[in-house]
Order: structure tokens, then sequence, then C-alpha cells
């Protein structure tokens, strides 16, 4: 006969390691979405940041010629009659960045070589980029 302090421990133990094994599993899954999350965001900010870098250069491209002067005035004041001829301030003034459209909101001039520029973006997001312009 068996002892009857000794019938049962299986499963008990069994049931003890299956619950283990499962906060286990569970905690190893939680650990991988956080860290799939984490790397989605990593990889938006980076996008973002891309995207922010080809709208300055873009700005910086379509500012030479008859658009530089506009460099040197608030973006509010280059629709004023007189100012800037033969200047076409719409070029500046939105664009494509791969799959994002962009629009300026406000450039403010800081000295002659650099300037803030406040974008909105086609999902509605804004950004501000401080810009050292080439000679």
């Amino acid at each position: 006969m068996p002892d009857p302090h000794q019938q049962g421990f299986a499963l008990p133990l069994a049931l003890t390691a299956s619950a283990l094994l499962l906060l286990s599993s569970l905690s190893l899954q939680t650990l991988a979405m956080h860290t799939r999350q984490r790397s989605r965001q990593a990889l938006a900010t980076v996008q973002t940041r891309d995207a922010e870098r080809s709208v300055a250069m873009a700005f910086q491209q379509q500012s030479i010629g008859a658009n530089a002067c506009l460099l040197a005035l608030p973006s509010p004041e280059w629709e004023l009659p007189g100012r800037c001829p033969g200047a076409n301030p719409s070029a500046l003034q939105s664009g494509r960045v791969a799959d994002r459209s962009w629009q300026l909101l406000h450039w403010q001039p800081l000295g002659a070589m650099a300037g803030t520029l406040q974008l909105r973006w086609s999902d509605g997001r804004q950004s501000r980029l401080d810009l050292e312009l080439l000679p």
C-alpha cells in the first residue's frame, strides 16, 4: 500500500509548474510587445527627423535666385507689394517629402544666415526647425 501522506502530490506539482510556465510566457510576450512598440517609436522619430532634414534642404534649394531675398523677411511680409520683385513665395510655402506633405506656418529670420522654420505636416503634427542658411 502507498503511504497516504505521499498521495496526490503529482497533480498540485503539475498545476504549479503549468502556472509558472504560463506566467513566464506571458512575461516574455509582454516584453516582446514593449520592445516592438519602442522600435516603432524610434523608427517614427528617425523618419520624422529625416523628413525635417529633407524639408530644410528643399526649402534652401527653393530659396535661391529671386526667392533669396524672401529669407531676410518674416513669412507674413512675403506677399506685401514691392517686396522681393520676381520672387515666388508659394515655392517656399508648401511641398512634399516622401509620402508626407508640409505647409509653412511661419518663417522668422535670425540674422543674415539663419532662421526658424515652423511647419505643419499632412498628419497634423508640427515641427520647428532652426536653419543655418547656406551662403
